[in-house]
Parts: C-alpha cells; structure tokens; sequence
C-alpha cells in the first residue's frame, strides 16, 4: 500500500475512500489541520481515531465540576444533568455507529452501554460517594482510551500474557487513567481526601483495570474494565479513609 500523504485532504479520501456525499463521513479540515492530528490518523486510521475522539471526550465533562458548589449528594440539578447527558450519549451513539463500528463488530451498542453502566450504576447507587463514579469515568476514558492510542502510536514490547497487546500501551492506561481520575476523585470527595491519598487509590484502580483491559479476551472490555476500577477504588479507599 502506498504511503499516505501529509495533506489534510489527502488523507480523508485516502483513509475513508471515494469522497462520500455523506458530511459524516469525512473529518472536519478544522480537525485535520490541528498538529499532530494528520500523523494520528496515518497511523491509526480515520475510523480508529473517530473511535478514540468518541470514547475520551467524556473526560472533558467533570472538569470544572470542583469549582461548582454542590452537597455531597448530588442534588436535582447535577442528576438532571447526568441524566440528559447519558440520553444525549446514547442518541449520538446510536447516530455515530456506522462510522464508528470496527469491521470486526457486530453491534456498537453493547460497548456503549458497557462503557456507561459502570459509571451511571456507581453514581446512583453510591449518593454522597460521586468519586467513585468520576474516578471510574476517567479510567475508562481516558485509561481505556489512551491504552489503545499510546500501543498503536508507541508500539514497542509485547505483554507476555497477550501478544496483541503493548507494554506502552499499558503504560499510558496506567498513568493517563491515575492522573485523570486522581483530579475528579480528589476534587469530589468530601470530606476532602490528600491529594497523595486520592493517588493512590487512583493508581491502584487504574493499574487493574489496565490489567484486565489487557487480558486476551475477546468480547469488548468496557464493562469488565469498568466495573474493575469501580471495585478496587471502593476497596481502597475503605481501606486508606
């Protein structure tokens, strides 16, 4: 296969073919012209980066969330919130799933509703306790997330117990996933938690996560490594608060 060209456009014809007269189809050339966009997308391909754009956008979403006032359990603003977000979710997901899919799946479904169960199911089921479930949030986005970016990007050793998997990109799982979660767990907890506490909780969750993520397994992992950081963060921090 030839080498694809450096040119924004160039690239959405090479990596999604023919021009499409669907919009949908292609990258905005807004995106394409950010640096290191056009390099991301050689290497990983347009349907790759779509997916990785989709699933550690999230992320963005309890940034600000320690600069806003709120009691400890939630009240009917910040619920209501949650809610028209996880129905706005899965409408764009049910809309974005053709271009989303990998060829070798199935349905698109049953990873996006594996990716927010855990998250929705620990900030409903724990009132007063939501860094449990932003701590899972950004595992999942941005651990999961970069795992597969970082190993595609990176490359590098194999893991012994799966040869589909990278040392670099359980790497970037473990301390993208324990930085970010550190933040949303150390700014939610209350009473408030020392940032070295709160790190290592995150840590702790994140490396198991990461662990189960990289297990060779063949179902999609969102659930699992979910449900994973969930336990091990609860379980930790009962064991260091």
């Amino acid at each position: 296969m030839s080498r694809l060209s450096s040119s924004p456009h160039l690239i959405q014809q090479q990596l999604s073919g023919a021009p499409s007269s669907h919009p949908q189809d292609q990258l905005p050339p807004w995106l394409l012209n950010l640096p290191g966009v056009s390099r991301v997308v050689q290497r990983i391909g347009l349907t790759e980066f779509r997916r990785r754009l989709f699933h550690m956008s999230p992320a963005l979403l309890p940034i600000a969330l320690p600069l806003i006032p709120h009691q400890d359990t939630w009240g009917p603003i910040l619920m209501s919130i949650l809610l028209i977000m996880t129905v706005v979710s899965l409408l764009i997901a049910i809309v974005l799933g053709p271009i989303l899919m990998r060829k070798n799946e199935s349905t698109w479904m049953l990873a996006v509703l594996g990716y927010m169960l855990p998250v929705v199911g620990a900030l409903l089921a724990f009132p007063g306790r939501a860094e449990w479930g932003l701590m899972t949030l950004q595992i999942l986005a941005l651990g999961d997330g970069s795992a597969t970016l970082g190993g595609m990007m990176i490359g590098g050793p194999r893991l012994p117990w799966n040869r589909s998997k990278t040392l670099s990109g359980l790497a970037c799982f473990t301390v993208a996933g324990s930085l970010a979660a550190t933040y949303s767990f150390w700014g939610e907890a209350r009473p408030g938690v020392a940032v070295g506490t709160a790190f290592l909780i995150c840590f702790a969750a994140a490396v198991c996560a990461g662990i189960v993520e990289s297990l060779p397994i063949r179902s999609n992992d969102n659930l699992r490594v979910g449900v994973t950081a969930l336990l091990v963060g609860v379980a930790m921090t009962l064991l260091l608060v």
